[in-house]
C-alpha cells in the first residue's frame, strides 16, 4: 500500500501574541524598531498572532499594520478580533482567524506538551549563540556578550551574564533559572527586561517566569 504524501495532525503550538494598543504606523514602527535592537533574537522570524482587540479599522488598515510587524522581523501567521470590515483583508494576507476569544482567555488543556533536552557542556563564550527548541540545559556559565535561546526553559547551572530567551515560540509557561544572576537581558514569550547596573537579585541563584504578563524574579535572599 502506498503512504500518504501528506499527515495531518493536531497539536499544542504555542504562539506568542502581539496586542497594539495604537494604530498609529510612526508609534508602533518606532517601539518594534527599539525592540528589535534591544532583542534582535527575539525578532528573528518569531511567529506571533495579532490581536486587534481595541482597535479601530477606520484609523488603520490592516494590511499597514501586518507590514510593519513584517519589516521588523516578526511573522505574523494570524489574528484575533478581527472587525468585519478587516476580514477581505485577512483572506488577502492568508493570515489565519483565531477567532473573537481574548488573548488572555487560558486554554482549556493546560498541561504543556512533552519537550525535548539539550544539554551543553561548557561555557557559552562572548559572540557565541546556543539555541534549542525544547528546554536546554547549559552546565557552565553565559558570558556578557553571549546568547542562549530555548523553545522551552532554560537553566544553567553556573553565572548567566548574558542574554536568555526562553519560550520563544510563545510558550508563556517557560523559565529561566541560574546559580548567580548578571544577566543582560532575559525573555520569557516575547516578553523581556533589560538590565545595567545593581538591581537586587544581582549574584543571587534565581528562578524567572512570567506573572500577569510581567517578569519576575525569585531570588536566593
Amino acid at each position: 500500500m502506498k503512504s500518504a504524501a501528506i499527515v495531518m495532525k493536531t497539536g499544542l503550538v504555542p504562539l506568542t501574541t502581539i496586542s497594539l494598543r495604537t494604530s498609529s504606523a510612526e508609534t508602533l514602527n518606532q517601539e518594534l524598531e527599539q525592540r528589535r535592537k534591544e532583542a534582535p533574537a527575539l525578532f528573528a522570524g518569531l511567529p506571533c498572532l495579532l490581536d486587534l482587540d481595541g482597535l479601530d479599522p477606520q484609523e488603520a488598515r490592516l494590511e499597514s499594520l501586518v507590514g510593519l510587524l513584517r519589516q521588523n522581523g516578526l511573522a505574523p501567521v494570524g489574528v484575533r478580533n478581527l472587525h468585519e470590515s478587516w476580514q477581505s483583508q485577512c483572506r488577502d494576507l492568508q493570515l489565519a482567524d483565531f477567532g473573537q476569544a481574548s488573548s488572555r482567555d487560558a486554554d482549556t488543556d493546560n498541561t504543556p506538551p512533552p519537550r525535548s533536552v539539550r544539554v551543553y557542556q561548557g561555557n557559552v563564550r562572548s559572540g557565541q549563540q546556543v539555541f534549542w527548541d525544547g528546554d536546554l540545559i547549559i552546565h557552565g556559565m553565559v558570558s556578557a556578550g553571549a546568547e542562549v535561546l530555548a523553545g522551552g526553559d532554560i537553566q544553567i547551572m553556573g553565572a548567566l551574564r548574558g542574554r536568555a530567551l526562553a519560550g520563544i515560540k510563545g510558550d508563556l509557561q517557560a523559565i529561566v533559572s541560574c546559580l548567580q544572576f548578571d544577566a543582560e537581558l532575559v525573555a520569557i514569550a516575547g516578553q523581556y527586561q533589560l538590565f545595567d547596573g545593581q538591581h537586587e537579585c544581582k549574584g543571587q541563584a534565581v528562578v524567572i517566569q512570567l506573572q500577569d504578563d510581567q517578569l519576575t524574579l525569585n531570588g536566593d535572599a
